[in-house]
């Protein structure tokens, strides 16, 4: 193999079988690694003789072949079992008498039987918790919904151009049994899949106009944003509920905004089109949320008439490092600003993401550089606060 290194068929004391070592020999004198694993023994002592061969030749020559036993059974006539070359030119080839592997598929049967049963039981727990979460949590919601533990959380929008508050946006919090503060991660995904998202949104609606009905936000120009799914939007009667309930609150229609996220698609865009045009026609705004993430907001943005859009976290994220979605982000604000369109970037948690923004030209900004999400009592002490600027 090299000039202190070669391999050896090596016959033992009682000339029965040969064990495959590799030697290594220099002055200072030798070492021999028996390459055998112990377990052929056990194999051949168990089941049969002579029955596993181990060969090596070289590349272009099989003449030269070092055999780690006689082949009394000519198993090298056989395919062989596996067959491994080496950089070196070996190629290292292992024969197994089919009489042995008869005998090992007989003994592993029972073992293969009682392994797979095992494992399809386990399958078998899994999607039957999987089934029975789901059903709980779709019952646990229903019940939410009618006790009411749907609760808005509040968080700013700040115009960062003269550092006072554009309005908020109301994110969904579940305070289950009113004990329990459950991350909207939890329930929101399943919510707007299973279709509960839209008896969600009435409850939180309607607490967020009693809410922020209390602290007189009428007499700001402050503007609340409320996310929607695609499918809410093409329901007219949902909508038609929505506005009734904004008509009765002592809050105007236009400080009210809709966001739709692009994260799910629309089914019927000309629905959704006119229910957005019967929106603007009572005042209220409708916002393109997660923008350039989903399914088309080009598209959704013309076909839709939309005005505003939010630039999703994901992009905000990008500033100050040289991920290649930074060009995106230059390229949504390029296209809201070419559109004449209002934008909002959501996300923003450090003072280098905020300032490049401003000097892209967005200047409405939210995230947790300004304020995380509050429940209403901390929310009306930050409003009262920005209020008392003006």
């Amino acid at each position: 193999m090299n000039k202190n290194l070669s391999l050896w068929a090596i016959l033992n004391d009682k000339n029965e079988q040969s064990i495959l070592s590799l030697v290594w020999k220099d002055e200072r004198g030798q070492v021999s690694i028996d390459f055998e694993p112990i377990i052929s023994d056990v194999i051949r002592n168990k089941y049969c003789d002579d029955c596993i061969l181990s060969v090596v030749s070289t590349v272009g020559n099989a003449d030269k072949k070092i055999s780690s036993h006689n082949d009394v059974k000519n198993l090298s006539s056989l395919p062989p079992l596996n067959t491994e070359v080496f950089n070196n030119g070996l190629i290292l080839r292992n024969y197994v008498d089919p009489q042995l592997l008869s005998l090992i598929s007989i003994d592993l049967k029972p073992l293969l039987f009682i392994v797979g049963v095992f494992f399809g039981l386990i399958i078998f727990l899994f999607i039957n918790l999987y089934i029975k979460r789901q059903l709980s949590l779709h019952s646990l919601i229903v019940k939410g919904v009618i006790r009411k533990e749907f609760i808005p959380y509040y968080q700013p929008i700040i115009n960062v151009k003269n550092n006072t508050m554009y309005g908020c946006e109301v994110l969904v919090r579940w305070w289950f049994n009113k004990k329990e503060l459950i991350s909207p991660d939890d329930f929101i995904p399943y919510a707007e899949n299973s279709g509960l998202i839209i008896d969600i949104t009435d409850v939180l609606l309607e607490k967020t106009l009693t809410q922020l009905s209390s602290l007189n936000w009428q007499k700001s120009t402050a503007v609340i944003s409320i996310n929607l799914v695609p499918e809410q939007l093409e329901n007219k009667q949902q909508i038609r509920k929505f506005v009734d309930m904004i008509i009765k609150s002592s809050i105007s229609p236009k400080q009210i905004a809709f966001e739709i996220t692009e994260r799910m698609s629309f089914t019927d865009l000309d629905k959704a089109a006119i229910v957005i045009d019967y929106l603007k026609a009572q005042g209220i705004n409708v916002k393109l949320d997660d923008a350039g993430t989903g399914y088309g907001s080009f598209s959704y943005i013309q076909h839709l008439n939309l005005q505003s859009l939010k630039i999703d976290k994901m992009f905000v994220d990008t500033i100050g490092t040289y991920d290649h979605k930074l060009f995106v982000l230059d390229s949504i604000i390029a296209f809201g600003k070419k559109a004449g369109m209002e934008m909002i970037a959501e996300g923003v948690e450090t003072k280098q993401q905020s300032d490049y923004l401003l000097q892209s030209g967005v200047y409405l900004q939210q995230g947790f550089y300004f304020s995380e999400p509050l429940k209403f009592e901390q929310f009306r002490h930050y409003f009262q606060r920005d209020q008392a600027k003006i």
